[in-house]
Parts: structure tokens; sequence; C-alpha cells
């Protein structure tokens, strides 16, 4: 009796530890970015609108000025939806690009004072073993983190990779952690793997 509670003590050890270690707010990539995309569709439609009316302006001038045909007119109308519909895509990826950048630096560099020392988030493949062993996004994850692939670390990646460890460690109820995890992961803390 006494053993699972130990192993269960060990688990709501090992979710707080996770909750300390790693700032959740400051990676989560998706709500952070949320107020650059809704400026860059802004942009973006602001940008074909100009396109579209600047040549729906010399359509419109021309057909005033009898030099196109009303034909020539409906189909100008028509045919300026396509290159109006190009620059404001265009011209959404390039802002919402330009305003996630600051947001990718800040959260690379929060990943990089966590993984500076042999990597932290492999640390816990012991954990995602028992857990969940079918993740293999996170796994990956682990793996780019053991061999210092800090530069390969996605924020949104490596985000909800994070996310989702608490979340399995959350979910798994009153199941307890093997005692072979518990010293796998105590021997990846203590740096002997």
């Amino acid at each position: 009796m006494a053993q699972k509670k130990n192993k269960r003590r060990y688990k709501r050890d090992l979710l707080k530890q996770l909750e300390t270690t790693f700032d959740l707010e400051r990676l989560d990539y998706q709500k952070k970015t949320r107020p650059a995309q809704g400026k860059a569709i802004l942009f973006g439609v602001l940008a074909a609108f100009i396109i579209y009316s600047a040549g729906f302006a010399i359509g419109y001038y021309g057909w005033q000025n009898q030099v196109v045909s009303y034909t020539v007119f409906a189909k100008l109308v028509w045919l300026m939806m396509i290159p109006a519909s190009v620059v404001g895509v265009v011209t959404w990826l390039l802002v919402k690009n330009r305003l996630e950048y600051p947001v990718r630096c800040e959260i690379r560099g929060y990943i990089g004072s966590l993984e500076a020392d042999q990597g932290l988030l492999w640390r816990y493949l012991p954990l995602l073993n028992e857990l969940a062993p079918d993740k293999l996004d996170i796994k990956e994850m682990m793996t780019r983190s053991r061999e210092g692939k800090v530069d390969e670390l996605t924020p949104e990646d490596y985000g909800s990779a994070i996310g989702d460890l608490i979340e399995l460690l959350r979910e798994s109820g009153s199941k307890s952690i093997s005692p072979e995890t518990i010293e796998e992961l105590e021997r990846n803390f203590a740096g002997d793997s």
C-alpha cells in the first residue's frame, strides 16, 4: 500500500515538475499568433480590393469613353478577380509570415534556453513510452531534443508536445507509473543515460 502511494506521489511530483519547468503560456504558439492572423487577412483583402478596384476603374473609364465594348468590360470585370485574388493571397502570406516571425524567434529562444544543457524534453521519453507509446510526433520531438537539434524543434510542435505530455499525465487517472519507468526517468535526470 505504501509502495502504491509512493508511486502516485512520484507521478504527482512529476506533473508538478513538468508544469513548473515548461512555461505553457510562453510556448502557446497558436494563442500568440492569433492577432497576427486576423491582421494578415485584413491586409490580403485590402490588397485584393485595391487591385480589383484599379482594374475595374480602368475598364469603366474605357467603357465610358467607348474604347472598349460592354462585353469586353464585363469580361474584364470577371477576369480581374484572378490577379486580385493572387495578389491578395500573396500579400496575406507575406504579412502573416512577417508578423509571426518575432513570435517564432521569441519561442525559439525560450526553447534554446530549455534545451541548452544536453536537452530536456527527451528525458521524459520513458514516461511517454508507458502512457502513450503510439504518439510518434512527440517521440520525434524527443529524438531531436536528445540529438541536440534545437534548430529543428519547431515552436508550434514543441509547445503542443509539452501540452500533450502534461495532458497524458493528467488523464492517466489513478494509474501509477511502473518502477522501471521511475528508475529510467531518474537515470535520465541524473545524467546516466
